[in-house]
C-alpha cells in the first residue's frame, strides 16, 4: 500500500531529490507515531507517500534521543512532516486547523455530533479501518479523542478532516457518510436527487437504488458493490439509498452500466452487451452442457471466479435458451480478465474431463468407470507406467485392482530406518501413495515391515530415499528447515509470494500432490531462516532428477503468475529469449493475446501435445512459453509452437527436408476431408494415442499439388 502511494505521489510531487529531513522526538512521541506494531508509521508512509524511519542515537554522556529521518520527494517530505506534527497533536488534546484552505490535501466533512461516537466505533476502530482502504488520515477537530464529550447537543456538528490523494480523500468521505447516514437516515440524501456530471475528469454521479433493488446491489457483507467498483475501477459507495459513482467519466459510465445489467438479472430480464468496440470485456463462448458446471449453484462458481480476479462476470441470455454456446461476459481490467478467463476454461475442460468415454468399452459402457478406472493409463494418459520418468522398468500395473505394484530387485543393496507407528502411517498416506511417491522421486524400493521402512536400490537411490523418508517425517511435526540448500544436488528451491501461497498449495494440498505426481517430484515449504528472511515470500523445496524439478517448477510458475500478474515475466524480461548453450537449459517464446487459448487448448491438451512431440519441457507462464530441455529439444519446440499460431490464421508451409524428427505421408486430396475428421477431431485422436504432433501442409482448399502431405512431427 505504501509503494503505490509513493509511486502516485512521485507522479504528481516531481523527482526524489534524495534529500531527507530530520526530526528530533520525545520516547512518548516515538512511541506514538510508531503505533501498535507500526501501524501508524506505515500509515503515514502510505499517505504521504515518503520513507519514514525512526533511529535510536547516542548522544553526549550516552543519553539516548529518538530521530525521524523522512526520505522523498519535497511534497513527499513536507506532506509527512505535516501530518506527522497532526498525529503528535492528538496525542496532547484535540487538533485544531487554523486555515483549511491552505491545504490541497485536505477535504473537511461535517458530521452531526450525535453521530460522532458511532462512526469513530470503540477505540477510534471505524476510523482506523477507512484510512486503512484508501490510504487516508481522518481525525476529528477540536474534538479529544481521549475525552469525547458523554453528551451532546444533536443540534451541534463537529468536523471531520480527510487528509490524502483527491480519490482517496473522496473514498474515505464516502464511506463516512455510509455510516452517518445508517445513524441518522435522510441526513445527506432527503432532499438529493439523481445526477449526471458532465466533466471528464474525476468527478461524481448519484443514481437511486430502489428498495427491492438495495440488498442485492450491497450482496453479503457488499461483496456486490465492492465487485462492481473493483471491475469498473470506479469508487462505488451507497449512502442511504443513493450510490455514489466517484471517478473520472469512462469509470463511472461503466460502474453504473454494470450496475443496471446486475439489477436486471434479479428480476429476470435477458441482458444483452453490444460487446463490441469494448476494451473492458472479454467473452468466452462456453458450450451449452458445461454452462450450469461453469456458473456454479445459484452462480457460486462464478463469483469465485470474481472475488479470485476482481471482475464482473455474466452470462448473456438464460441456459434455458437451448443453444449450443452461450456468451459469458467478463468485464474488468485486462489482466484480471485474462485470469478470469484462464479459470472459466479451467472449468470448461474439466467439465469435458468428466464425460464418458465409450471409444473401447461397447456400445453404452464406460470404461473408465468403477472398479480399476483407467487401470491401462498412465499418470499422463498415455499408456506409461505409473511413476513416469522417475520410475523403472520392474513396475506393472495389477489386472485385477488395479494397484501399482513393484518387485524387488535383485541383488540391490539394502538400508532400514527405524519408525514409530505414527511415522508408519504418515509414510504410507492414503492408499500408499506418499510410499510410492517417494519411491518414484528416488528410484529405489521400499517396503515397510513393522516399525522399520527397509530400502533397495543402488547406493545412490538408498541415499535419496532415506533422505527423503526423512524430510516427509519431518514434516509431520512441523516445518522443514534446510540449512544448506548447496549440499543438495537434486533440490531447486522457488519463492512463492505470500499472497500465493494457499492458491498454490491448493485445498489440502491438492495442487502441490498433482504436481508431485505429473513429474515425479517431492514438493514441500521450508520453514523461514530467521536470519536471512525475505519480506512477503514463502521457500518451496522441489526434489527430483533435473528435469523433473524444472518441469515442477515452471507449473508452480505458472500458477504463482496466474495469481500474482507478471511475478515472474517481469523478473525475467532481461533474460534472454533463445539460450545458446547446447545442454538442459530454458527459452522463452512470446505468445500472443489472440493465439493463447488456441495454444493452450481445452485443458492443456494443445501445449502437452507439443511437449510430447518435441521431448521438451513446456508451460505457459503469463503469455510466454517456457521451453526446458537441450537446444535440439527446445528448437523443435519453438518450430511446433509457431507452426501452430499460424495454423489458426491460415495454411502451414514446412521445410521438412533432411529433418530427423518428421514422417511424411501421401494423402489423396479428396481423402483430406476424411483423415482429419470434422474440425480435426480425427487429427487429435491420433495425437493423443501416439504423442506427435501431426497437421496436414497447406488448407484443404487450396492449389497444392494431389497427394498432400500430412506431416507426423515427434
Amino acid at each position: 500500500m505504501a509503494s503505490q502511494a509513493s509511486q502516485k505521489s512521485q507522479a504528481n510531487g516531481g523527482k526524489d531529490d534524495g534529500g531527507m529531513d530530520t526530526r528530533k522526538v520525545s520516547k512518548d512521541e516515538a512511541a506514538f507515531i510508531l503505533g501498535q506494531g507500526g501501524k501508524t508509521k506505515a500509515k503515514l508512509c502510505a499517505v504521504s507517500g515518503a520513507g519514514i524511519d525512526l533511529q535510536e542515537l547516542k548522544g553526549p554522556g550516552g543519553v539516548a534521543t529518538n530521530q525521524l529521518h523522512i526520505k522523498g520527494t519535497p511534497h513527499q517530505r513536507q506532506s509527512a512532516r505535516k501530518y506527522i506534527e497532526f498525529v503528535i497533536a492528538q496525542r496532547s488534546g484535540p487538533v485544531k486547523i487554523a486555515n483549511p484552505s491552505e491545504h490541497d490535501d485536505l477535504t473537511l466533512l461535517t458530521v452531526p455530533a450525535d453521530t460522532v461516537s458511532f462512526i469513530t466505533g470503540s477505540k477510534g476502530y471505524f476510523l482506523r479501518l477507512v484510512e486503512e482502504e484508501w490510504s487516508a488520515l481522518l481525525f476529528f477537530l477540536l474534538v479529544d479523542p481521549k475525552r469525547p464529550p458523554a453528551h451532546v447537543d444533536p443540534g451541534n456538528t463537529n468536523t471531520l478532516a480527510i487528509f490524502g490523494t483527491e480519490r482517496s480523500r473522496r473514498g474515505a468521505e464516502l464511506k463516512v457518510m455510509a455510516a452517518i447516514e445508517m445513524k441518522q437516515p435522510g441526513h445527506f440524501t432527503r432532499t438529493m436527487a439523481a445526477t449526471e456530471s458532465a466533466d471528464e475528469g474525476f468527478s461524481t454521479d448519484t443514481v437511486h437504488i430502489m428498495e427491492d433493488d438495495y440488498s442485492y446491489a450491497l450482496g453479503r457483507g457488499g461483496t456486490t458493490r465492492k465487485k462492481l467498483a473493483r471491475a469498473s475501477n470506479c469508487i462505488v459507495e451507497y449512502v442511504g439509498r443513493i450510490a455514489f459513482f466517484c471517478g473520472c467519466k469512462r469509470e463511472r459510465s461503466n460502474a453504473k452500466e454494470y450496475m443496471k445489467w446486475l439489477l436486471m438479472q434479479r428480476v429476470g430480464e435477458t441482458v444483452r452487451v453490444d460487446h463490441k468496440g469494448r476494451d473492458d470485456v472479454t467473452m468466452v463462448m462456453v458450450p451449452g452442457h458445461c454452462i450450469g458446471y461453469v456458473a456454479g449453484h445459484r452462480g457460486c462458481n462464478l463469483r469465485a471466479i470474481e472475488e479470485e480476479t476482481s471482475t464482473f462476470c455474466f452470462i448473456e441470455g438464460f441456459a434455458e435458451d437451448y443453444e449450443d454456446h452461450k456468451p459469458l461476459l467478463i468485464f474488468g481490467r485486462k489482466e484480471d480478465r485474462s485470469f478470469a478467463e484462464t479459470l472459466v476454461w479451467e472449468r470448461i475442460s474439466h467439465k469435458f474431463d468428466e464425460a464418458p468415454d465409450y471409444g473401447h468399452g461397447g456400445k453404452g459402457k464406460r470404461s473408465n468407470k468403477g472398479k480399476g478406472k483407467g487401470k491401462d493409463r498412465g499418470k499422463d494418459g498415455y499408456g506409461k507406467d505409473y511413476g513416469g520418468k522417475g520410475w523403472d522398468n520392474n513396475w506393472h500395473r495389477d489386472q485385477d485392482d488395479g494397484k501399482d505394484i513393484r518387485e524387488k530387485p535383485k541383488d540391490a543393496l539394502s538400508a532400514s530406518i527405524d519408525i514409530s507407528e505414527d511415522d508408519a502411517a504418515f509414510l504410507m498416506g492414503p492408499g500408499g501413495r506418499v510410499k510410492r511417491k517417494i519411491a518414484g522421486v528416488s528410484g529405489a524400493f521400499l517396503e515397510l515391515k513393522a516399525n522399520r521402512m527397509e530400502i533397495y536400490g543402488t547406493a545412490d537411490q538408498i541415499a535419496r530415499a532415506s533422505k527423503y523418508v526423512g524430510l516427509v517425517m519431518a514434516q509431520r511435526v512441523g516445518p522443514v528447515t534446510i540449512e544448506d540448500a548447496t549440499a543438495h544436488d537434486d533440490l531447486s528451491i522457488i519463492e512463492v509470494p505470500a499472497e500465493a501461497v494457499s492458491f498454490v498449495t491448493g485445498k489440502q494440498g491438492c495442487f502441490l500432490r498433482l504436481v508431485e505426481e505429473e513429474f515425479s517430484t517431492l514438493l514441500f515449504f521450508l520453514d523461514f531462516n530467521k536470519s536471512s528472511k525475505r519480506d512477503q515470500l514463502e521457500r518451496l523445496a522441489i526434489f527430483g532428477a533435473l528435469r523433473d524439478r524444472r518441469g515442477a517448477e515452471l507449473k508452480v510458475m505458472s500458477a504463482i503468475e496466474m495469481k500474482q500478474p507478471f511475478f515472474f515475466t517481469r523478473r525475467d524480461s532481461a533474460l534472454p529469449m533463445q539460450d545458446p548453450q547446447e545442454g538442459f537449459s530454458t527459452d522463452r517464446l512470446v505468445i500472443e493475446e489472440d493465439d493463447y487459448s488456441y495454444a493452450l487448448g481445452k485443458g492443456g491438451a494443445t501445449r502437452k501435445k507439443i511437449a510430447r512431440a518435441s521431448g521438451c519441457v513446456i508451460e505457459y507462464i503469463g503469455r510466454y512459453a517456457y521451453l526446458s530441455g537441450v537446444k535440439t529439444e527446445r528448437i523443435r519446440a519453438r518450430e511446433y509452437l509457431i507452426w501452430l499460431f499460424r495454423q489458426r490464421v491460415g495454411p502451414v508451409e514446412v521445410d521438412y527436408a533432411n529433418r530427423e524428427d518428421v514422417t511424411v505421408l501421401a494423402v489423396p486430396k479428396d481423402c483430406v476431408g476424411f483423415v482429419t475428421g470434422h474440425k480435426g477431431t480425427s487429427l487429435r485422436l491420433v495425437e493423443d494415442d501416439t504423442g506427435t504432433f501431426f497437421f496436414i501442409e497447406g488448407g484443404r482448399g487450396d492449389p497444392h499439388p494431389d497427394p498432400k502431405p500430412p506431416l507426423i512431427f515427434g
